[in-house]
């Protein structure tokens, strides 16, 4: 165990101290450990929202401390996996909500339903376009 805590206590001083510079040149495997780490610095989650790797992206967003501007990136995301983070983060903006409001993606959309930020209006929206039905009657 005490071998462990020193592990990780390496890893946090170099993730702290790790260039942005190289951060797109470390392996995929690599990348997702820094994208999901909790102490990951703000600079280098914005850093990976541009990774072309999705399991990277999808991991900043479902990060507590993604920065809005990476979750506004991640809401036109190519991979409905990573449009479902942002719809489910907490500090979703609502102007991504709104995008994400006519998501392609049910589970998207759901999650944009059940955002304790979604706006009444986006709520009616839904029911007239029937979308979450199922969800909205349970309400």
């Amino acid at each position: 165990m005490v071998c462990l805590n020193i592990v990780m206590v390496k890893f946090k001083i170099w993730l702290v101290k790790l260039n942005l510079n190289i951060v797109s040149f470390l392996p995929v495997l690599s990348r997702y450990k820094i994208a999901k780490h909790p102490n990951c610095p703000i600079p280098i989650l914005e850093k990976l929202a541009n990774d072309e790797e999705w399991r990277v992206r999808y991991w900043v967003a479902r990060h507590p401390n993604c920065p809005i501007s990476a979750l506004e990136k991640l809401a036109n995301d190519e991979d409905s996996n990573v449009r479902y983070c942002v719809a489910m983060h907490p500090n979703c903006p609502i102007s991504s909500l709104e995008k994400l409001a006519i998501d392609e993606s049910w589970m998207v959309r759901s999650w944009v339903a059940r955002h304790p930020n979604c706006p009444q209006y986006l709520k009616e929206y839904f029911k007239v376009k029937n979308f979450i039905s199922s969800y909205e009657n349970s309400n």
